[in-house]
């Protein structure tokens, strides 16, 4: 994906954040998809989960590398 994206609210916390990270893509049949989006702290701990996406745990591993 794309690691840090602009502003937003975090799903988890409800905080509005200047910064987040998509921590989810929902898809659907009809109209426009959705970016999920969550805090530095919370997507961190979306990606330990076994079934986050891969895409999740590489951004993140490409932002602590920064």
């Amino acid at each position: 994906m794309s690691g840090i994206v602009s502003g937003g609210h975090c799903l988890p916390c409800g905080q509005w954040c200047a910064e987040t990270v998509v921590v989810a893509v929902v898809e659907v049949n009809s109209g426009p998809g959705r970016l999920v989006r969550a805090c530095l702290p919370h997507a961190r701990e979306y990606a330990a989960y076994p079934l986050a996406p891969a895409w999740l745990r590489d951004d993140l591993a490409a932002l602590e590398g920064e």
